[in-house]
């Protein structure tokens, strides 16, 4: 498959979120309650929301992030430089992750309301990930056809 600047785009901004996630979430794994961690990694505090539930919720991304989705995010984003149609599938799957979790984030942060509603956090920080992902999602389906 043709390799255009769109597909450069794309894949080295996938490669740039997922490793600056993967890097922070590999902090949490190792630092699951540090206040670096809370403050920097999590958002919020456990003290505005049940606890337990507050570091349940945030270390399944910790695991997961790191050593499931960004593997896949970096093999795809590889293989659209390489023009591989089997990267554009993989980048394809990769996306899903990007605006799928915005939705239990979303939820997560509406109901139990632990992070301040302001443009920084609703527009720059949360809304980056899924706008990147439907970006990635249909680029590398419209490619696939």
């Amino acid at each position: 498959m043709e390799v255009t600047v769109t597909t450069w785009a794309i894949a080295l901004i996938g490669l740039g979120l997922i490793s600056l996630l993967a890097s922070l979430q590999l902090v949490a794994v190792l630092r699951p309650r540090a206040t670096w961690t809370v403050d920097n990694v999590y958002g919020g505090s456990p003290d505005r929301t049940d606890p337990v539930a507050y570091f349940a919720f945030n270390q399944a991304f910790a695991w997961a992030d790191p050593f499931l989705w960004a593997p896949l995010q970096i093999v795809g984003s590889i293989g659209m430089l390489l023009g591989e149609r089997w990267g554009f599938l993989l980048a394809l799957m990769a996306s899903v992750p990007f605006w799928y979790t915005a939705v239990f984030f979303y939820i997560w942060d509406r109901d139990l309301g632990f992070r301040e509603k302001t443009f920084n956090y609703w527009v720059i920080i949360w809304g980056m990930w899924p706008l990147f992902g439907v970006i990635e999602g249909v680029y590398c389906f419209v490619r696939l056809l």
